[in-house]
C-alpha cells in the first residue's frame, strides 16, 4: 500500500491476507478511488448496454435526427457511444453522491454527504468486481487460450517450444447457458457483499439500531437498481 512507508518501518513484514480483507475494515475510500468504482461501474455497463437492441435503435435514432455526418472516423454513431462512455460513469457517480446526501439526514451533523459517500464507496468495490468479472469472463475463456500457442512462440521466431503453437480456440469451453447463470450468480453475489459492506460502515457510522436501519433504505435502493440495471442487461440479446 505504502513503500516507502514499508521502506522505513522498524520492523518490517509481510503479511498475506484475502481479497477482501481491505474492504472489511470499513474504511472510508479516497475521493480518487471512489472515482475509480464509478468509473469501473459505469464502463463496464455501458459496455454491455452498447451491445443491446435498445442502445442500437438509439444509435439509429440519432442518424435520423441529425444525420450520419463525419466519415468512419467521426460520425454520428461514433459521438454517440463516446458521448455514452463519458456520460455514463458520471451519471453513476452523481447518483451514488445524490443518495449519499440521503443518507447523510440521518447522520445528525456527524459527516456531510461527501464523507457518507467515502464511508459508504468501500460497499461499491464488490459490485465493481462483479460486474467487471461477469462482464468479461467469456472474453478470459475464449481469448485467453490464445496464451497456448503464444507460449510456444511468444516473439513470432517460428518457434514450438511446447508443441502448441497449432492450438485453435475451444469456443465450447463452456456452455452458453452456463455462462448466463454462472454472470447471475457473480453479480447477485457482488451485491449481497455489498450489503453487508454497507451494513458494517451504517453501524459504524450511525450507531443506533434504528438510525443504522433507516440510514440503509437508499442504498439498499440504490443497489436493488444496480442489480436490475444490470441483470436486465446480460437478458438482453446482443447484437454485435
Amino acid at each position: 500500500d505504502c513503500y516507502p512507508c514499508f521502506q522505513r518501518a522498524n520492523d518490517r513484514e509481510i503479511n498475506l491476507r484475502p481479497p477482501d480483507g481491505g474492504p472489511g475494515r470499513n474504511e472510508p475510500v479516497t475521493d480518487d478511488l471512489l472515482a475509480l468504482v464509478a468509473l469501473m461501474l459505469g464502463t463496464v455497463t455501458f459496455d454491455g448496454f452498447s451491445a443491446t437492441p435498445a442502445w442500437d435503435d438509439f444509435r439509429r435514432f440519432s442518424v435520423d435526427l441529425i444525420g450520419a455526418g463525419g466519415g468512419d472516423v467521426l460520425n454520428s454513431l461514433v459521438l454517440a457511444d463516446t458521448l455514452g462512455v463519458l456520460l455514463v460513469p458520471v451519471g453513476f457517480l452523481l447518483v451514488y453522491l445524490l443518495f449519499a446526501r440521503f443518507m447523510a439526514r440521518y447522520a445528525k451533523g456527524r459527516a456531510g454527504a461527501l464523507e457518507i459517500a467515502r464511508i459508504f464507496g468501500v460497499s461499491l468495490i464488490p459490485i465493481a468486481l462483479a460486474y467487471n468479472i461477469a462482464h468479461f469472463i467469456n472474453l478470459l475463456l475464449i481469448q485467453g487460450q490464445l496464451i497456448i500457442p503464444l507460449s510456444s512462440d511468444p516473439f513470432s521466431f517460428g518457434w514450438d517450444l511446447f508443441g502448441t503453437v497449432d492450438y485453435s480456440l475451444n469456443l465450447t469451453i463452456i456452455n452458453p447457458r452456463v455462462l448466463w447463470f454462472l454472470s447471475v450468480a457473480l453479480i447477485v453475489s457482488g451485491h449481497v457483499l455489498a450489503v453487508y459492506l454497507a451494513h458494517l460502515a451504517a453501524v459504524r457510522t450511525f450507531g443506533d439500531r434504528v438510525t443504522v436501519m433507516k440510514s440503509q433504505y437508499p442504498m439498499l435502493t440504490l443497489m436493488v437498481v444496480y442489480t436490475v440495471i444490470s441483470l436486465w442487461i446480460i437478458a438482453q440479446p446482443i447484437i454485435e
